[in-house]
């Protein structure tokens, strides 16, 4: 018997989204799946068993263009199932399954209406009523899907009205991300703080500069590097500016947007994983995927407490927690972990025990097979 055929799509990620490819499509065709990922990419390849149909890399504006294309690609798959990343895809999955008669799956990143709120490139003044009419929307659309998938359970219980199959697949790290991290545990021992991912207003991008220069106050040898890219991409000339003005330049490094295989290089080199995402709605219900990722190299976590942080962050077990808005409560705790290592040492090895036993990928892998199931099987 043939193996099923998979179309996973995106106009938005990356082919190699940690999420989309590194995570879901992986573990789909070590299942045995025929998976076919079609998203922005260089070009066409197979990868660790995943075909990638890519798509050419657009500005945010051009992206409904897309959409044909990435109609025509999908239904020439012959797919037995189409799983879509995006929300905009919503308007496009009633017509793949109508035209191929095969299911389709949502899977959902973000509190996407509260996303929404905090998006600088919108003007203010149309982002609250954006948000209301996506809000009312977005559930309604979804629920014409043949199944759902959730990044967190805050996401979840937006959506739990939905009677088909659906589960939440936490974004938890994967065997070979943990391994690397078990081989490299007790190898920043530089006084370095490490914020990886991309960065925001709303994730703390003021805020980060007026802790870290208390930091730097008190501790000169300290070092902040900062490793993802940069939404809108002015802010990372914002943030150079603010960091040359408070005389600390010289102390924070920008490495960058890297590929996800080169996250490890960056992880190794820090003493602390910092996360400074501020209390708005959409980040007290996300959970920041960069507290496993620190956790899974050993490394102790100063996080802003929130609703979302709080149950994976547990002060003298892996980390510390700052008042989310308080520059002062979080330089207190970078301070508390760099000038303790033997201190930051044993918080980072009970977190990454955690991971190792508990948050990880494998964890997830039968969720996510057990949905697909699921769908098919109906």
């Amino acid at each position: 018997m043939s193996a099923s055929k998979i179309a996973i799509l995106s106009s938005v990620h990356q082919a190699l989204d940690n999420r989309v490819f590194y995570r879901e499509a992986r573990t789909l065709a070590r299942a045995g799946y025929d998976v076919t990922l079609i998203a922005p990419h260089d070009s066409d390849e197979t990868r660790d068993g995943v075909r990638i149909r890519a798509l050419p890399r657009v500005a945010r504006s051009r992206r409904p263009r897309l959409w044909r294309t990435l109609g025509r690609l999908a239904r020439a798959t012959a797919a037995d199932l189409y799983h879509f990343h995006d929300p905009e895809l919503l308007l496009l999955s009633p017509w793949l399954r109508r035209a191929t008669g095969r299911p389709t799956v949502y899977d959902i990143h973000e509190a996407n209406a509260d996303f929404i709120r905090v998006k600088d490139y919108l003007p203010g003044v149309v982002r609250a009523p954006l948000a209301g009419v996506f809000e009312r929307l977005e559930p309604r659309r979804a629920a014409g899907e043949s199944g759902l998938i959730f990044a967190d359970d805050a996401i979840a219980a937006d959506f739990a009205g939905f009677a088909g199959p659906k589960t939440t697949l936490f974004n938890f790290p994967g065997a070979e991300l943990i391994a690397r991290g078990a081989a490299a545990a007790d190898t920043g021992r530089e006084p370095v703080v490490l914020y990886l991912g991309g960065m925001e207003r709303n994730r703390g991008a003021a805020l980060m500069l007026a802790a870290f220069a208390r930091v730097v106050a008190a501790m000169p040898t300290a070092r902040l590097l900062l490793v993802g890219h940069f939404m809108p991409a002015s802010l990372e000339a914002e943030m150079r500016a603010d960091a040359a003005r408070r005389g600390i330049g010289h102390a924070v490094e920008f490495a960058g947007r890297v590929p996800f295989e080169r996250i490890g290089d960056y992880l190794a080199r820090a003493r602390v994983g910092w996360v400074t995402w501020q209390p708005v709605a959409k980040n007290c219900k996300n959970i920041p995927t960069k507290l496993f990722e620190y956790m899974a190299y050993g490394r102790p976590v100063v996080s802003s407490d929130l609703p979302s942080t709080r149950p994976f962050v547990r002060p003298g077990e892996n980390g510390l927690l700052a008042t989310a808005d308080d520059p002062a409560a979080h330089a207190a705790a970078l301070l508390a972990l760099l000038g303790d290592p033997a201190e930051a040492t044993r918080l980072g090895a009970r977190g990454r025990q955690r991971v190792a036993d508990e948050w990880n990928w494998a964890a997830m892998e039968p969720r996510l097979l057990a949905l697909y199931a699921a769908v098919l099987g109906r």
